[in-house]
Parts: C-alpha cells; structure tokens; sequence
C-alpha cells in the first residue's frame, strides 16, 4: 500500500556499507522503522542529510502490514529550520524532546493528533525569538495528555498537592515521595492551563526548574513502562546553570 505522510525522523543507524535503517514517527502509521538503501554513498549524500534526527518530512512510503522494515519511495523537508541546529538551547531541547519521544512511542501505534503536536512544537520552538526556558516542562506536562496521563483534578485550596501515582491533585499530603508539595503541585497546574505554543515563560529559577524536571521524569516512569535511561536531561541542567 503506498501512503504518502509527513514524519519527524527520531534516529537513523548505519547498516551495511550504503545503507541506513531510519526510526521515523509518521502522521498516518505512527512510528515506523524503514530501511534507505544506497543513501550512504557520495552521490547520495544530500539525501542522507535529511534522515539526521529532528528532521521534518514529507514521504511517500509503501506500507505492509506485518513487514519489520519498511521501504521509503520518496522524501523531501517540510520544514525548513532557521535557528534550532544554531542556537545551543533551542537544540538541546528538541534533543531531549527527540528522546522522550522515542521512549514513549511503541511501533506502529498511529497517533495523529500527536503527531501534529509534537510538529507544531519542533515549528514553533525554531521561530520563537525570546527562548522560553521552560519549554521542554511544558512540552512533558502537555504530551502527557497524548500518552494518556494528563494531570487530571484542579490545583485548589481544598487540593493543593499532587500526586504522581493517582496523576490528580488531592486534599491531603500522606508521607510520600510520590506526593509533591504545594508550591511544585502549583507550578504543575500552571504548566498545564498554559498552552505551548502562545505562553510566556513562567520563568523559573535554576534550582526549581531542575528539580521540577526530576519530578516530570519520575511521573513519567511511573507510568510508561520502560522510560528510563535518557541522557539528555543532564544536559539541559548544564545548559540552564
């Protein structure tokens, strides 16, 4: 079946002397590894280069069902980026984005509303001009909604903690790490109600933004199975120090 798509390129591996297997996170089949044969020769170079992760895509792929690796029969760049390969913090955060997305996504689950989330952000965080440093909380905190662990309740007087296990804000704070505390359980309500794309930055101190960063991770892992290891969050503390 041939499909034509739009995908966010997530990794891409050397296999045998030419070619490249590709993880791609597509609009209409969800994440998809495929298999680009002979793009790794000379002639082929400006091809190669738009299969480096974080790239935007457009694709005509042929699609079979129950095939591990599927073919690419065209490709092209949807979007063109003028300053996230450029600027230091803008990349570091579509990296960390790039990673929590390959841990959180299983193959073949077709997500489009997510899919275009995850565009509009990788758009939207290269042609910001004023960097949000906040932006990658705010993107964990709103792809959790997509995942299915959206932070449900209301941060209130009556609910004024968090907790990460049950995912809602409740009245009492039990003795618990899974329980956050009333100033941490604020900021999560807040990164909730402000959208993405068109908030200002609530902009955090170093010390809160790194441990609130711990705080989305631990929730994270408390409800995908499997989403450990990232690298790229120590990164991103050195950055904002």
């Amino acid at each position: 079946m041939d499909i034509k798509t739009r995908g966010i390129v997530l990794q891409a591996v050397k296999y045998s002397e030419s070619s490249l297997i590709v993880r791609i996170f597509t609009e209409r089949l969800g994440l998809v590894s495929y298999i680009v044969k002979g793009v790794r020769s000379s002639r082929s170079s400006s091809k190669a280069a738009l299969l480096r992760p974080l790239t935007l895509l457009e694709m005509d792929v042929t699609h079979r069902e129950n095939k591990g690796l599927q073919n690419i029969k065209e490709y092209k760049r949807a979007y063109n980026y003028s300053s996230l390969p450029f600027d230091t913090v803008k990349s570091n955060i579509a990296i960390f984005m790039l990673e929590v997305i390959s841990k959180s996504l299983k193959e073949h689950d077709t997500h489009e509303d997510m899919f275009q989330f995850v565009y509009d952000c990788f758009c939207h965080l290269d042609e910001i001009e004023t960097m949000n440093n906040d932006f990658h909380l705010q993107f964990l905190i709103h792809y959790a909604a997509y995942l299915g662990f959206a932070p449900h309740g209301e941060y209130s007087e009556e609910t004024p903690y968090f907790d990460m296990q049950e995912g809602s804000f409740i009245s009492q704070s039990n003795i618990s790490s899974l329980i956050l505390d009333r100033r941490t359980s604020e900021l999560i309500s807040l990164l909730e109600s402000n959208s993405i794309i068109q908030s200002l930055p609530i902009r955090l101190n170093r010390q809160i933004r790194r441990d609130l960063l711990h705080h989305l991770l631990r929730y994270y892992s408390l409800h995908l199975e499997g989403f450990t290891g990232l690298r790229s969050p120590e990164v991103l503390e050195m950055i904002f120090d």
